[in-house]
């Protein structure tokens, strides 16, 4: 089975993290580079925690979806 709830909150966090990134990519040419890594990595910190929050979502979402169908 196809798990679309989670492809839909994963393409949703994707978007927002790449248009921060697109955000830095503009400042490469005059912050130095020891910043941007702090940035970038702040960034994916970041992103790594939203995935973590999808996949409680996406786990409270499919046990509610279990719920409908016994019912």
């Amino acid at each position: 089975m196809i798990n679309y709830n989670k492809n839909k909150l994963i393409n949703e966090c994707l978007c927002q993290y790449y248009e921060t990134f697109s955000h830095t990519l503009d400042t490469a040419d005059y912050v130095p580079e020891k910043y941007n890594a702090k940035i970038l990595a702040y960034i994916f910190k970041n992103m790594k925690k939203q995935f973590k929050k999808i996949d409680r979502e996406d786990k409270q979402y499919q046990k509610a979806q279990a719920a409908k169908r016994k019912a």
